[in-house]
């Protein structure tokens, strides 16, 4: 019988990304170590491959590292990258081992680090190096030539270059130094200073063309049908022609074909296209049910993406938020970025170690007050846990530093790439826009809130965009920017640094009071509790005030009495487990009050998890509670 001869641009694609995974086996081969590299084709996650100009990407996991405390590297050629260092697998967070003492303070200060790895081109043309997360300040040189720098974290990134067929050395500066200016810089972290790589790095061949910005937005149109709008941003790096993207959504035996049309994208430029259709009988994605669908799109022969996506619709009004037209009560723990030993740079394990503990507790919600990895969302996608996600600069409570009309853009474009790199997560309930907002506001943070608002409902319309209000310094007035809003965020320590010495009837009246006021300054909006917190350490008698069992009882206690509101969206514990904060943090200004209380040094303790990982007695004590929601 004669064999079917393969068409000539499935056999290149094919053949390329054989190339690359061959070509990555020796994950940490440099230059000086030719012999040590070993076998890692099932660490190679090849997600797609296109025609002749399609694109092959790879996870790149082994890397070499190089601490350069005098910084000297530049100097000395280490951008070359050819020197020898510790073997690692990134994420790696080159300072997450001490947290306190002088060991931690060292830590805590920051340094320079240089990470290098061998990549070979299987042939010539244009790649990007894509870094999900580099903390802090970053530059990626190729074969000893700078091709890019970034400053942030949580933020990804790309290094564009050519690269002819044959053996390369890619080498990352990262520099972390200093804290207290990356905070004067507008990028405070109420957590520890953890450096490095700390997000996926991978290696794409690029194509004529770049698909990416995918949105999905799902609108219910009764009768047991959904009409889902999907958005894709198509980037022509070749000559200006028309470009025909094709999709199709898969669920089990169901297909649904997507037609993009045709889009005239000139050469460079940019363009979003869409693609509607309508769906009978959707398999709808909710947390007692995270269904999803497989998305594909493409643009034949030149780019493919795909993802799992889910179909939800998200509602809110003076009722509340409304999931699939059902009513919606967010519970759950916020989570740190945080796991012993590997600071900020969590491994496959530590999420799904996240993820597990976020269901003993019953949660169908969590909060996070940075941008997390895709790795992460995706998880929580396939979990059916919920985020009330927090966008752009994160600052303590009452604080805001972008007050210069340059310093307010830059942070509106942080939430806003944000928001164009996650939305098409069902995961994500809402954007919220600052942390512990006090009274009205700093001026410059009035005008971030309401800009970035405004963007947000042009952008992304299916969700509402939220600010959480610091709950002991609420706003009086209720007017701009939080009239821009769609929904309340509020922050509740009552019982631990406000009113510890009030009986339990008398802290449940001080909330009461405060979603009061709020429900009178914002009656179409719905009201969640954005963080409820108090330490439990076993520093402190069980039953002391920072005690284990205290911890436990108060906020039992207080969920109980947030569960009888009825008109209330959620209630969010801070946090799912202990975390690093800084070497010198001994409780903050609960101190005032209880200035004998112990606490272990470094650690934030508001943990149902200690940072070992071993569940508290609030753990159970605050699944119990939730058992009892709505």
């Amino acid at each position: 019988m004669p064999r079917r001869l393969l068409p000539a641009a499935l056999l290149v694609a094919i053949a390329c990304a054989v190339a690359i995974a061959i070509a990555l086996r020796g994950e940490v081969r440099g230059p000086s170590e030719r012999g040590t590299g070993t076998t890692t084709a099932a660490a190679a996650l090849l997600q797609s491959a296109g025609g002749p100009g399609g694109s092959s990407v790879v996870t790149l996991r082994r890397w070499r590292y190089r601490p350069d405390p005098d910084d000297h590297g530049r100097r000395d050629g280490w951008a070359s990258g050819d020197w020898r260092g510790q073997h690692v697998l990134v994420p790696h967070s080159p300072n997450a081992g001490a947290i306190s003492g002088a060991p931690g303070r060292r830590a805590y200060a920051g340094g320079v680090g240089w990470f290098a790895r061998s990549v070979d081109a299987p042939v010539a043309g244009r790649y990007a190096i894509a870094l999900e997360s580099a903390h802090h300040r970053a530059t990626v040189f190729v074969d000893g030539r700078p091709v890019r720098e970034h400053v942030g974290a949580y933020e990804p990134f790309a290094a564009r270059t050519h690269l002819a067929r044959g053996r390369h050395t890619i080498a990352v500066r990262v520099d972390w130094r200093d804290p207290k200016r990356q905070a004067a810089e507008g990028w405070a972290r109420g957590w520890f200073n953890y450096g490095g790589l700390n997000r996926p790095v991978t290696l794409t061949r690029l194509g004529r063309s770049e698909l990416g910005a995918l949105t999905l937005r799902t609108r219910l149109l009764g009768g047991g049908r959904a009409s889902v709008d999907v958005s894709v941003r198509v980037r022509n790096r070749g000559a200006s022609r028309p470009l025909h993207l094709r999709g199709v959504l898969r669920h089990d035996d169901t297909t649904i074909p997507l037609d993009f049309g045709v889009a005239g994208v000139p050469s460079g430029t940019s363009r979003a296209v869409r693609a509607v259709a309508t769906i009978d009988e959707p398999a709808l994605w909710s947390p007692d049910d995270p269904e999803r669908y497989d998305l594909r799109i493409d643009d034949p022969g030149e780019a493919t993406l795909q993802r799992k996506v889910g179909l939800r619709e998200i509602s809110w009004g003076a009722d509340g938020l409304r999931l699939n037209g059902e009513p919606l009560v967010l519970r759950g723990a916020a989570l740190p970025p945080d796991a012993r030993g590997h600071g900020d740079a969590l491994t496959p394990a530590d999420e799904e170690r996240i993820v597990a503990d976020l269901r003993a507790l019953g949660a169908n919600a969590t909060r996070s007050q940075m941008p997390l990895s895709q790795s992460m969302l995706e998880r929580l996608d396939a979990a059916g846990i919920l985020v009330w996600q927090v966008v752009g600069p994160w600052e303590p409570a009452g604080r805001w530093r972008a007050e210069t009309p340059s310093q307010i853009a830059r942070a509106r474009d942080r939430a806003l790439r944000t928001v164009e790199d996650q939305q098409a997560h069902a995961a994500i309930v809402a954007w919220t826009l600052g942390n512990e907002v006090s009274g009205e506001g700093q001026p410059g943070e009035r005008a971030y809130i309401a800009q970035t608002a405004r963007r947000l409902h042009e952008i992304d319309p299916t969700r509402p965009v939220a600010v959480d209000l610091w709950g002991s310094r609420l706003t009086r007035s209720g007017g701009p920017p939080f009239s821009e809003l769609d929904a309340i965020g509020m922050t509740d320590y009552v019982g631990w640094y406000d009113e510890p010495d009030r009986d339990a009837a008398g802290q449940a009246a001080v909330t009461e009071e405060r979603l009061t006021r709020l429900r009178g300054l914002f009656p179409g909006k719905p009201l969640v509790i954005a963080e409820l917190g108090a330490a439990g350490s076993d520093l402190s008698a069980p039953e002391a005030f920072g005690g284990r069992r205290f911890q436990a009882d108060l906020l039992a206690r207080r969920i109980r009495s947030l569960r009888a509101d009825r008109r209330l969206s959620g209630t969010l514990v801070w946090s799912l487990r202990d975390y690093a904060l800084r070497p010198d943090f001994r409780g903050g200004s609960v101190l005032r009050s209880r200035p004998d209380l112990k606490l272990r040094p470094g650690l934030n303790e508001k943990g149902l998890y200690d940072f070992d990982g071993r569940a508290k007695p609030a753990l159970e004590a605050v699944r119990q509670a939730f058992a009892g929601s709505r």
